[in-house]
């Protein structure tokens, strides 16, 4: 079976799973048929004449394409914890908050020796992960439905990084200090200052060290001719808290 491409045109992307039928846009309809003789680079054409380029699907587009049933972590924030943390290629993650599944994604995409355990509690938000997960191959992630607190009383493992994207974030600080392995870290993700500094407090009283808490801030640059100045869309996602077990 052939693996997913996306087809761009302009600014627009399009996932395609399957090669038969129709793909309907508002640039035209591109027989899907048409690209199973096709190669990476070459382009098929709507009935209206629009050109598209096949791509291959790749972590570049994981927060693009993937099904979102969750608002879900910005690449630039999934980023800075993976270099902020050192994430080796064969760790082990658990990733308590699924969501729509990007976060869990990029670990297990970098992660390509290691595994990635993600808890959500919500079933909707679960299948929908776990189908970009499918599209995506993604073969080292291990799903959960439940609560993640509840969920993590039972692991027996360490972990090299535990990362929260959830509610109760806070009463989760001490149970992923006890399932961290010495030197691992803690990273949290929270969208309100109230609660990412009751995560920095609560990190600090269980024991965490070389505790940081920021924002990223991600400005694109216009070009115009009359001049160049920074616009951007989203200006605020989220805080980050990111903690080690020393």
């Amino acid at each position: 079976m052939r693996p997913p491409v996306v087809l761009k045109s302009g600014r627009n992307f399009y996932l395609v799973n399957e090669f038969e039928g129709e793909l309907h846009t508002h640039k035209g309809i591109v027989r899907l048929d048409e690209l199973k003789e096709k190669r990476y680079g070459d382009s098929v054409t709507s009935h209206l004449g629009v050109e598209f380029k096949i791509l291959p699907f790749s972590a570049a587009d994981f927060f693009r394409l993937f099904r979102k049933k969750a608002t879900p972590v910005m690449p630039k924030d999934i980023g800075m914890i993976i270099a902020h943390t050192g994430l080796q290629p064969d760790s082990l993650i658990l990733d308590a908050g699924t969501g729509s599944g990007v976060t869990a994604a990029y670990f297990a995409y970098f992660n390509k020796y290691g595994e990635v355990v993600t808890v959500e509690k919500r079933p909707e938000f679960a299948e929908v992960a776990r189908e970009n997960f499918r599209m995506a191959g993604l073969k080292n992630i291990h799903q959960i439905v439940g609560d993640a607190v509840e969920v993590a009383e039972g692991f027996k493992r360490e972990f090299d990084l535990v990362f929260l994207d959830m509610k109760n974030d806070v009463e989760m600080v001490p149970v992923a200090y006890r399932i961290l392995r010495e030197a691992g870290f803690l990273a949290v993700y929270n969208p309100y200052i109230e609660q990412t500094k009751a995560v920095y407090e609560r990190m600090l009283e269980v024991g965490f060290r070389d505790v940081e808490s920021f924002e990223l801030i991600k400005v694109n640059l216009e070009f115009r001719r009359v001049g160049t100045r920074p616009f951007t869309d989203i200006f605020h996602t989220g805080f980050i808290v990111v903690g080690r077990k020393i």
